[in-house]
């Protein structure tokens, strides 16, 4: 064998050991886009795996809710009311709308706040979202915590958390670990709308 063809079957090995290396190397790089795709997708949510350059599909307010400042004729006048929201969800209409409790207050320091109703307790969200009720006189209830001022309270038996209206539903006791979450509010010189959720938290 001269050196040419010493040369050829040289050539022709390290060709079949790339090839090699290349098929025994596709199922690494495969399992790592299939471990990747998921984080990717929890950091920037998508509908469809690989996207990550498209914009996150974030739940979009369905229809903004509207309020007068006559519909609250008294201090902690408090209005119950439902926040409309398009979730992109995988079913064949590719969405589904889901509607968050809240309630809109009248404070003491005459500001129109709004909460959602969904109680962070964690244990709640395994099961089912408990929402939680507005109270005037804490001192009708001693099971919870005592307050000077209106609360919103979850009713659960194994919970019983209570949050404060006066101090941005700051937790008052009971075992929720979060203040209730803020709903953004603006006033257009007419209408105090309801825009959707504080972009973190609960609910």
């Amino acid at each position: 064998m001269n050196d040419k063809e010493r040369g050829i079957d040289a050539e022709a090995l390290l060709h079949r050991r790339t090839i090699l290396k290349f098929i025994a190397g596709a199922p690494l790089v495969a399992t790592f886009g299939f471990v990747v795709s998921p984080l990717f997708r929890y950091l920037k949510p998508t509908m469809k795996p690989g996207n990550f350059f498209q914009a996150a599909d974030l739940p979009k307010v369905e229809q903004l809710v509207r309020f007068q400042w006559a519909d609250f004729p008294e201090i902690w006048t408090c209005i119950p009311f439902l926040l409309p929201k398009t979730y992109v969800v995988f079913n064949p209409e590719g969405h589904e709308i889901r509607k968050t409790p809240g309630f809109i207050v009248r404070t003491a320091k005459n500001e129109i706040v709004a909460y959602s109703r969904i109680c962070t307790f964690r244990s709640h969200q395994h099961r089912q979202q408990q929402p939680v009720n507005f109270l005037m006189n804490t001192a009708e209830l001693d099971c919870i915590a005592q307050s000077k001022n209106p609360v919103l309270y979850c009713p659960c038996h194994c919970c019983l958390s209570t949050f404060d209206l006066n101090d941005n539903g700051r937790v008052l006791g009971g075992p929720a670990p979060l203040s209730l979450r803020r709903m953004d509010v603006v006033f257009d010189g007419e209408y105090y709308i309801v825009t959707g959720l504080e972009s973190d938290g609960i609910a």
